[in-house]
């Protein structure tokens, strides 16, 4: 009895499975078919508008709606190009350039030939002189060519010795009697009022060293920035009936 029931139900599977095979071997495979619902868009994205719909032609959405969209189904969001954008190069204070340090004056101001004007005065000029200690002795001692100044009742605003080294005599706010008498080739006189006069120790026959010279450019660079100079004259220039220094000055290393 078992061995009738079981050749009956093998008997059955294997005329189930020859029918399959018969009736389905002519027929193409189908394509599986995975469902795609809409998705719908949240109020703050941006709809996807269509534009002239009888040409078929539709307008493209927004970068930010497409994303958001594509992010809801779990696809990736499409990459923007990157642009590579050169960095200006920035220098920054440490390696600029170092700024020149600042002359060296020390102050010995004089209590004699100048005067304080009653309104600020207008400087355009500055004139070069020469000195030296006529009364015997060094002739360079500073003590001694600051007492012939106070002997005369003159004065200047700075005083540069042979070592190059820059003495501050007269304030450049305050009028030194520097000058004397004396006339600008554009006819300007009272060349005192609106000049600053600078001292250089040196004789009518030493000229004057090296480092005269560089401190004289030095000074006069400092000079500049806070007038506008547009002349540079020795004294024998605006005096030259009285006098002849800077003597054997070399014009050509003024800067």
């Amino acid at each position: 009895m078992k061995l009738l029931v079981m050749s009956l139900i093998i008997g059955g599977a294997l005329l189930v499975g020859g029918a399959w095979f018969w009736f389905g071997r002519d027929q193409e495979p189908q394509p599986m078919v995975l469902e795609n619902k809409p998705i719908t868009l949240g109020s703050d994205q941006k709809e996807i508008q269509k534009e002239d719909m009888e040409s078929g032609t539709v307008a493209s959405q927004s970068n930010d709606a497409l994303a958001q969209a594509l992010s809801a189904v779990g696809a990736p969001a499409p990459s923007t190009p990157s642009t590579s954008v050169d960095e200006p190069v920035v220098t920054s204070p440490s390696e600029a350039a170092p700024a020149p340090p600042p002359i060296s004056i020390v102050d010995r101001l004089l209590g004699f030939g100048f005067r304080t004007p009653s309104t600020p005065r207008t400087i355009d000029t500055i004139v070069l002189h020469s000195s030296y200690n006529a009364s015997g002795g060094d002739t360079y001692n500073l003590d001694k060519i600051i007492g012939q100044y106070e002997q005369y009742g003159v004065g200047a605003h700075y005083l540069i010795d042979r070592s190059g080294k820059v003495y501050r005599l007269v304030k450049e706010s305050d009028i030194a009697y520097h000058a004397g008498e004396s006339k600008m080739p554009d006819g300007r006189k009272n060349v005192n009022d609106f000049s600053i006069g600078i001292e250089l120790m040196g004789t009518e026959e030493s000229g004057f060293t090296d480092k005269q010279y560089t401190v004289t450019n030095d000074l006069i660079a400092d000079i500049k920035p806070r007038y506008k100079i547009k002349d540079i004259v020795g004294h024998g220039d605006v005096a030259p009936k009285r006098k002849t220094d800077p003597w054997k000055f070399d014009w050509k290393r003024l800067k």
